[in-house]
């Protein structure tokens, strides 16, 4: 799927196996900025990449040569035991400079909450660090300004 951001076209897709070196590289960088050392492998995000509960959704642009994804977000979907119903959890977004503040995690966010619904997730929870500005801004854009969340927890 194509989607507009507010500087550039960027494909949302599902990550391909070439695109996981660049994906666990990401990872990396988000682990490094928590100050957290990193204990997933490669192969081993390729199996997560394979099962059934993740969805690890690339943004590639469109005007670059490069072919590599310039950020990713993971979906899980899985029962919420309190809805009772499946639903869906963003645990991770990511996206590289220079391509940051133009969309792209918007574009991301709005493309895995699509996602769950394709899979019948009656819900998705959107969470981050709070260290993550970026994060939080492109979540926090995401939401519809007229649905207030159900319930929500505020860390400091």
């Amino acid at each position: 799927m194509t989607t507009p951001t507010m500087d550039l076209p960027v494909t949302i897709r599902p990550a391909r196996a070439t695109d996981l070196p660049e994906v666990h590289r990401m990872i990396c960088g988000l682990a490094a900025q928590r100050g957290q050392s990193v204990t997933i492998t490669p192969r081993l995000l390729a199996q997560i990449a394979q099962g059934p509960a993740a969805r690890i959704l690339v943004a590639v642009r469109q005007d670059s040569p490069q072919t590599h994804p310039v950020g990713h977000v993971l979906l899980l979907i899985g029962r919420n035991m309190i809805a009772g119903a499946d639903w869906g959890m963003v645990e991770q977004l990511h996206v590289q400079e220079p391509d940051r503040r133009r969309g792209i995690g918007r574009a991301l966010v709005a493309a895995a909450r699509a996602e769950a619904a394709r899979c019948g997730a009656a819900g998705v929870t959107i969470m981050t660090h709070p260290c993550c500005d970026g994060a939080v801004l492109a979540f926090r854009a995401a939401r519809p300004l007229d649905v207030p969340p159900a319930w929500g927890v505020a860390a400091e």
